[in-house]
């Protein structure tokens, strides 16, 4: 019922007509425990279909920390969730969080780029970039709606790339998991 109504509240900000499936949320988790998260953070979290499958299998980390800028979905997550962080800001503040110069980050995006207006989905991109290429050893997981061949978003820095984790048919719609993770330096030349 939540995930509705935030649908006829902000149309445009919801990118799907039901709650991530299960096997979405699952692929995701997996996605994130493929190596150490390090500090993890959620953004666009809306009901948390998300959270519920990453909070147990986390429950080790120092710091899981979930963006929503809708204020109901936000303290929907809060009384779901009262063991994490939940702010509600936009991602496009993401990368004002303070953190330890050193600490890796595992940043996984809820948030519909594709049907985000332009300029508001740019300023969340460019948050999410400039926050996973100041902490080292950090990554970037966005899930689309798209077809499998379209990466979430283009203009990503010299020394990045997509890598297409998992294809989600057991969603509605579809889903494709994509890691944005730095290309290893024995395949850009540096030895």
């Amino acid at each position: 019922m939540a995930f509705a109504l935030g649908c006829l509240r902000h149309p445009r900000r919801m990118g799907a007509i039901a709650p991530a499936s299960r096997a979405l949320a699952r692929a995701i988790r997996d996605e994130v425990l493929r190596s150490e998260p390090g500090v993890l953070i959620e953004v666009g979290a809306g009901t948390g279909a998300i959270t519920r499958a990453l909070a147990p299998a986390l429950v080790a980390q120092d710091r899981f920390v979930v963006f929503e800028r809708d204020p109901e979905f936000a303290d929907l997550l809060r009384a779901s969730f009262p063991q994490l962080e939940v702010l509600n800001h936009c991602a496009s503040r993401v990368d004002l969080l303070t953190l330890a110069a050193d600490t890796p980050v595992t940043l996984v995006s809820s948030l519909p780029l594709l049907s985000m207006p332009g300029d508001e989905a740019r300023q969340c991109i460019e948050a999410m970039l400039a926050l996973i290429a100041r902490q080292p050893r950090s990554r970037l997981i966005q899930y689309t709606y798209a077809a499998r061949h379209l990466r979430p978003f283009n203009g990503i820095p010299a020394g990045w790339h997509w890598r297409r984790s998992a294809s989600v048919w057991a969603n509605l719609p579809p889903a494709t998991v994509w890691a944005l993770e730095q290309v290893p330096a024995s395949h850009n030349g540096i030895h």
